[in-house]
């Protein structure tokens, strides 16, 4: 009876050892799983569009001097990135003072031609603070509304940028950054 009693304290040691190795084992492999799991999750941004335009601009008066209070402004030069490999940048937009309290509201409209012809459309929403700095700083949307050639059922969407000099309206700079889709 003594040689059982000595047994029983012993086989439950056992039994208590292997359940805290299957239960330690159990927990490294979820957690190595978890780990590797969390780590295949994060994936690099590759944006379809990402490009620059650098441009001069002209601006003039808009007629609304109540409403919009602000300009018109005219703007050409060169843009490079993707999914365009390079061409011009040409845009049309409306800069006013009077819709948003304290800021520039700038809607307008931009052409990115290719050497070969084909031509990307976009529309852009914008805004910046008004200052009394001469650097402005506008950001938001840009959406893809077409185009031709390559990107004749082209449309997407993104965030643009822009750099303005309000003293030098000869070198301006915007970024275009986001996801171009073809529907056609």
């Amino acid at each position: 009876m003594t040689r059982s009693t000595h047994r029983w304290p012993a086989r439950a040691a056992v039994t208590a050892a292997t359940a805290v190795l299957i239960t330690s084992g159990t927990a490294g492999v979820t957690f190595a799983a978890e780990t590797d799991r969390a780590a295949a999750s994060v994936v690099a941004y590759d944006p379809s569009v990402n490009s620059t335009a650098n441009f001069a601009v002209v601006a003039t008066t808009h007629p609304d001097t109540v409403g919009c209070n602000g300009y018109k402004v005219t703007g050409t030069g060169t843009a490079s990135g993707k999914p365009t490999t390079g061409g011009t940048w040409t845009q049309d937009e409306v800069a006013c003072t009077a819709t948003i309290p304290g800021k520039y509201d700038i809607k307008g409209t931009a052409t990115l031609t290719e050497s070969d012809g084909d031509k990307l459309f976009i529309s852009y929403e914008l805004s910046a603070p008004l200052t009394s700095d001469t650097m402005v700083y506008p950001s938001g949307t840009f959406k893809i509304t077409g185009g031709t050639g390559n990107y004749a059922f082209a449309t997407g969407s993104g965030k643009m940028n822009a750099r303005v000099n309000l003293l030098d309206h000869d070198h301006v700079t915007s970024t275009i950054m986001g996801d171009i889709l073809y529907t056609g």
